[in-house]
């Protein structure tokens, strides 16, 4: 039997009274109109079938708005099984679905009509108003001379588009994407357009913000404005999760596990655009949980089938050969957030984990690092050429690195500051932590031409490689920092000099991050110079650090600037005072002053607030 209106839209039962042309017995009760309409289902009379085509490409009305909108139900997406639920009593299955679908108003929560009655209709806006090239921003070869160097250059590090899918007129379609893009691209290749652009896409940011618009092409816009900040820029946070909200709001997070049979009889264009909303969910799980890691805030996006599935979505015949590099991130992440969490529950309770526990523990860690790099790695090397420095095998050693540095130096505080043990009994876990640190500095002295188009993540990393450095010259015994002291000056200075060489223009990346450790190398090498003749022997050091531990304070931990120390792991952050076996008076001043570190910073203009690690 046919519902009425009224009844239909609550989900109720409806019921006619017994008398005949009357209202049902609800609508009698609440006086409401009782109108019945037909269900619109099935073949209008008078119409052929016919073929029902296979791919629902984006509509007229959303090119004009300049957001393609593939926004609408993917294969990829799991449709929510309780907003449909009879029984569902939460806020999702009793008010409005249509405000429970990413249109959550308070007019469409106390609508009284059907669809969209009530909802002003939209003003279409004025063909290519927002268009770079249609502002005189820049000339037509201009902007395809910096797409194309975006795509071919830049777009590896991220793996933010398709190469396939975001053709030049494709991306154009959306002028916030078209421009961050434009002036990430001209950051790097043509400054004197890029401060135009960067405050044309700034507008469109807050435009879109101001209009609660939603769409992939934003969402990739927000990031990509993010990867290559200006130095002072502090929003990626708040910008992350911005987009997130936006893609749960669109329901990516209900994107089922990948399925290659799902997607047979889809065209190649349609499964690109697919995979174009799906490559942004991992792009935004990635930055995420890298977030999480270095500020210690809560992350957003939970793991999912969908995300485990990664691999064999990285095997899809349309992957793109950036699609590997993305693979390794968020399995790498999957990885890190096991064993970080392990470690932090376990910090929470204050709980150790016994010393004869501890190495097996760790070479268990170290393998799986070990397994994640040469397992990616070959993915990658068979898709590129034997002649081609590809960037995707330096990031990947590079974030494999990054994690190694972290994974030891969770144990180095309790190894440092145990006043039961001989830290030289645990060299094995200082040497790994060490070491970590130096490949990171190695590795970018190794690939000087990689650096000027890497993103800022890799600065913040590099900056916390040295900083780490800095901090275990200062905490560990004397016996290993007379061995490695000057070993780590030079890796310090030829890790600068690499960057030198990436850019000496002022106030680009390089730049900034050559002068950084630089200046660290020269306070460290005046320290060398400034120590005193002889320093006690490891054993009357270690005793007398624990008969003075009490007059020990927080400021033997102030060498580092706050920029700085955020990013060091939460293990180093707040340490045991016990952890310096150094005494504040045999120390150089500079690294017990705040100051000093601060005006290192200051005088680089190196700013690592919220400069959030890709993976």
């Amino acid at each position: 039997m046919n519902a009425c209106l009224p009844c239909r839209k609550v989900k109720m039962k409806c019921r006619l009274s017994s008398q005949p042309a009357s209202k049902c017995e609800r609508c009698a009760r609440k006086s409401l109109d009782c109108v019945f309409q037909q269900h619109r289902r099935g073949r209008k009379p008078g119409t052929k079938i016919s073929k029902r085509k296979a791919i629902e490409l984006p509509s007229t009305d959303a090119a004009a708005k300049k957001t393609p909108d593939y926004s609408r139900g993917t294969p990829s997406v799991a449709a929510s099984g309780s907003a449909g639920d009879p029984g569902n009593l939460q806020p999702s299955g009793v008010l409005n679905q249509e405000a429970m679908r990413g249109k959550f108003s308070l007019r469409r929560i106390l609508s009284t009509t059907d669809g969209d009655a009530l909802e002003p209709p939209e003003k279409p806006l004025p063909a290519r108003l927002e268009d770079p090239i249609e502002l005189s921003i820049l000339n037509l070869s201009m902007a395809k001379s910096l797409f194309e160097n975006f795509i071919t250059l830049l777009n590896p590090y991220i793996s933010q588009l398709d190469p396939h899918l975001h053709t030049f007129d494709y991306v154009r379609k959306s002028s916030f994407l078209f421009t961050a893009v434009l002036a990430m691209s001209a950051k790097t290749f043509n400054p004197i357009v890029y401060n135009a652009l960067y405050d044309h896409a700034q507008d469109l940011y807050t435009e879109s913000f101001r209009n609660g618009t939603k769409s992939t092409e934003i969402v990739q816009a927000i990031l990509i404005l993010t990867y290559w900040k200006q130095p002072q820029d502090t929003r990626a946070w708040t910008s992350l999760g911005y987009a997130i909200r936006m893609c749960m709001d669109m329901g990516w997070h209900k994107l089922t596990a990948y399925s290659a049979a799902s997607r047979t009889n889809v065209d190649e264009t349609r499964r690109r655009e697919v995979r174009n909303v799906e490559r942004t969910w991992l792009v935004l799980f990635v930055y995420d949980r890298s977030i999480s890691l270095q500020t210690g805030r809560p992350w957003m996006i939970e793991r999912s089938p969908f995300i485990e599935s990664i691999e064999a979505w990285c095997r899809d015949p349309i992957a793109d050969r950036n699609d590997d590099l993305l693979g390794a991130f968020v399995t790498l992440r999957l990885m890190v957030s096991s064993i970080f969490s392990l470690h932090a529950t376990n910090s929470r309770r204050g709980e150790k984990i016994p010393s004869e526990n501890l190495e097996p523990l760790l070479s268990i860690k170290k393998a799986s690092i070990e397994r994640w790099e040469r397992h990616w790695i070959q993915n990658v090397e068979q898709k590129q050429s034997s002649e081609e420095e590809n960037c995707h095998e330096f990031l990947i050693r590079f974030y494999g690195t990054h994690f190694r540095l972290q994974l030891f130096s969770l144990p180095l505080q309790d190894v440092l500051s145990s006043e039961y043990s001989d830290s030289s009994l645990h060299l094995d876990i200082i040497w790994a932590a060490f070491t970590g640190a130096m490949d990171m500095l190695k590795l970018t002295s190794r690939h000087p031409s990689l650096l000027y188009f890497a993103q800022d993540s890799i600065h913040v990393m590099t900056a916390y490689s040295a900083a780490f450095l800095v901090k275990l010259l200062l905490s560990a015994p004397d016996i290993i920092v007379q061995d490695i002291e000057s070993t780590v000056v030079d890796t310090i200075r030829a890790a600068a000099q690499a960057f030198s060489q990436g850019g000496a223009t002022s106030g680009t990346s390089c730049e900034l991050q050559a002068r950084f450790l630089n200046n660290i190398a020269t306070k460290l090498s005046q320290r060398r110079r400034n120590d005193a003749p002889a320093l006690p022997n490891l054993p009357n050091m270690d005793n007398h650090a624990s008969t003075n531990h009490n007059e020990l304070d927080s400021t033997r931990f102030s060498f580092l600037p706050l920029e700085t120390s955020q990013f060091v792991p939460q293990s180093l952050e707040q340490p045991n005072p016990d952890v310096f076996i150094f005494h504040p008076a045999d120390l150089d001043p500079f690294f017990t002053d705040d100051c000093a570190w601060a005006d290192i910073m200051s005088s680089t203009a190196f700013n690592t607030q919220n400069n959030a690690i890709l993976a």
